[in-house]
């Protein structure tokens, strides 16, 4: 391996208590995304990332089996290697991999991200499954969003389920989270940017709307759909048109639908 590594034995080193609260949680207390297994690191390794790899934490078995991976890491990053049993006693996932990561994100301004030229906003408003919330960023990053931003109250982005869902899209969406509903209105209205929500009762079918445009989509609740005073800050409510017998639609799906449309009324000339 080209970085020295730090061989760690004791669960009470402080490196090791890191990785065990950041993995449950997410997040370290610094704000840096921490998750697991070889395809997180590769991800936030790849040149389209965005992110800092700041340490790795290895078990003996992977240390060895992804040798590879673990010579691309930058210079600055920190490698450490524990044994096997701790890294099961520390993982959050069932079957571990053995590898976990501590990642930096860079910061975005949302300002900014709004202000640019045909954005495409995806708002959270409620939403509670992180597994949904994780298919939703990962169908932003697809379908040429600019970002994606979650509310107060719902389900934290950088949840590890979240992350795990949206299979590395979070190093390349800008996603925003708990930002209060008020001051992110106010924004939109300032910047001139269309509000759209989606509701299945509505009359105004997805596809008879021009979705061009600086636009926000609002997606609700997996049950409930948008809280009342949520939806009150749309311009429209749009529906997807489904079978009379079939209840709803899941969120991620409705909100994975809405973006297909709205990249191909944009020709699928997706925004750098």
């Amino acid at each position: 391996m080209g970085l020295k590594v730090r061989e760690v034995t004791s669960a009470t080193n402080s490196l090791v208590k890191v990785f065990r609260r950041a993995l449950a949680e997410g997040l370290t207390r610094d704000g840096w995304l921490c998750g697991e297994g070889p395809y997180f690191l590769e991800e936030a390794l790849k040149s389209g990332s965005r992110a800092t790899v700041r340490s790795v934490l290895v078990s003996a078995e992977a240390a060895e089996k992804h040798r590879p991976l673990l010579d691309r890491l930058p210079a600055e990053s920190e490698l450490a290697q524990i044994p096997d049993r701790l890294f099961h006693q520390i993982a959050g996932t069932r079957t571990p991999q053995g590898v976990a990561a501590i990642v930096e994100m860079p910061a975005f301004d949302l300002k900014t991200v709004a202000a640019s030229r045909n954005a495409i906003l995806v708002i959270a408003c409620g939403l509670q499954d992180p597994g949904n919330m994780g298919t939703i960023i990962r169908s932003a990053d697809a379908l040429g969003a600019s970002a994606v931003i979650a509310l107060a109250g719902t389900v934290n982005p950088f949840n590890p389920k979240a992350v795990r869902s949206c299979v590395g899209s979070i190093f390349r969406m800008p996603v925003f989270a708990g930002l209060k509903p008020e001051t992110v209105f106010k924004l939109l209205r300032d910047l001139r940017v269309r509000i759209l929500g989606t509701d299945p009762h509505s009359a105004v079918a997805l596809s008879t709307v021009d979705l061009r445009g600086s636009i926000a989509l609002l997606v609700g609740q997996e049950a409930a759909g948008l809280p009342a005073e949520i939806s009150r800050e749309a311009d429209k409510l749009l529906s997807i048109p489904i079978r009379a017998q079939a209840d709803s639609l899941n969120a991620a799906m409705a909100a994975g639908i809405f973006l297909y449309e709205v990249a191909r009324q944009r020709k699928f000339q997706f925004q750098p």
